[in-house]
């Protein structure tokens, strides 16, 4: 049978059916399911991919600056500045990779390891070497430095002592591309340095970072400074 002919043999089978139903039609409810039949849903759809931004690199110098002052009272006694310093991407280990390279073991002409220096911000620890200017100085609340264009200072503390490599200063400034200056600080040594404020602020730094307790290294640094005082 061709499909012609199939065609016009079921559509004359629909014209012998009635086309509307009979007023008295009464639906046989035995003949409805229960429950309606629903499709299942469909699967969420895959979010989309964010679209990306093709972001601008910021031109060199837009990021915040700031003079960073190094500086250490007692063994060595030594202070560097290093100008337009980047805030964001200055860290704890450029810190020490700049002092560093300004003095050498008191014995020996060799490098001091990185273990052996300390930084210190308002006398106390920084820990870690992964924080960079900006977090240190974020998280001891001084957030008005963040804007830039002022000084901040760090202390110095090397464990075992160190001697400062004469004329290192100067060269290091010469070959590094930013401004950066090192030089002896000119101070109190000897008895008079214990008559410093300074030198207990740093004994007591010292002591927290080895006790980890202030109230602990608070009192031995008062003991050690009223014994010094009673045998003046």
């Amino acid at each position: 049978m061709s499909e012609l002919a199939f065609t016009k043999s079921f559509l004359s089978t629909l014209d012998s059916r009635p086309v509307k139903l009979r007023a008295d039609y009464v639906h046989d409810q035995g003949q409805t399911p229960r429950t309606p039949y629903v499709l299942p849903r469909l699967q969420p759809p895959h979010p989309s991919m964010p679209k990306k931004t093709a972001t601008k690199d910021a031109n060199p110098g837009s990021s915040k600056s700031i003079t960073i002052t190094l500086k250490s009272a007692r063994n060595p006694v030594l202070e560097i500045t290093l100008r337009n310093a980047p805030l964001a991407t200055t860290s704890v280990s450029d810190l020490k990779d700049a002092v560093r390279e300004r003095i050498v073991e008191t014995s020996t002409d060799n490098k001091v390891s990185l273990e052996k220096i300390k930084i210190l911000y308002k006398r106390k620890p920084v820990s870690g070497t992964g924080k960079t200017v900006a977090d240190v100085v974020s998280d001891a609340g001084d957030e008005e430095l963040l804007s830039g264009g002022k000084g901040v200072e760090f202390g110095i503390m090397v464990m075992g002592g160190a001697r400062v490599v004469e004329g290192q200063g100067e060269k290091g400034e010469a070959e590094s591309s930013g401004e950066s200056t090192a030089k002896a600080a000119v101070g109190p040594s000897g008895e008079a340095l214990l008559e410093t404020e300074q030198f207990w602020g740093d004994l007591q730094g010292y002591l927290e970072q080895r006790l980890k307790d202030e109230d602990v290294a608070k009192k031995w640094t008062g003991l050690f400074k009223d014994t010094w005082t009673a045998r003046r």
